[in-house]
């Protein structure tokens, strides 16, 4: 496959930029439903994230919801305030910290679910199943390529 000759453009006509604005316009609807059940997003990442694995490391809850290690710690926090998780020892590793959701927090869970269903479904009202499933595998395509640590010649 030949790579397109890149010239220069105006910048509403640039993929990245198009990206971004719709990752911003899904995230400001999302913000605005998650709100509505008292959480954020960061928040709502880190509870499905807990409720798949209740094992999973600091650093892997941080990547999850696309915030640093510091904040995390802070989330996890506001989140165990709010009762919606609940930390503890791990019975036979000394160093892990097990997160379990409470009866709360698995709501929140389905709740949240919900509500990002909601604003995706509205994000892709206008494409067909067909568009809908090309649009995720070019997605994760242009995703892998920008993993790829190998410049092209």
């Amino acid at each position: 496959m030949s790579k397109p000759k890149l010239v220069p453009r105006n910048g509403v006509d640039w993929i990245g930029y198009n990206l971004k604005i719709t990752q911003h316009r899904l995230r400001q609807r999302l913000d605005a439903e998650l709100a509505q059940l008292g959480i954020t997003a960061p928040q709502n990442a880190v509870l499905l994230a807990v409720a798949g694995n209740p094992q999973i490391s600091n650093a892997e809850l941080a990547r999850a919801a696309f915030v640093t290690p510091q904040t995390m710690q802070a989330i996890l926090v506001n989140l165990e305030r709010g009762g919606l998780i609940t930390r503890s020892p791990h019975p036979t590793h000394g160093r892990v910290i097990m997160t379990e959701l409470t009866a709360a927090g698995q709501k929140a869970v389905a709740d949240g679910a919900k509500a990002a269903d909601a604003v995706e479904q509205q994000m892709l009202s206008t494409l067909s199943a067909e568009e809908i499933e090309l649009l995720r595998e070019l997605l994760k395509r242009c995703a892998a390529a920008l993993d790829d640590q190998t410049p092209d010649s």
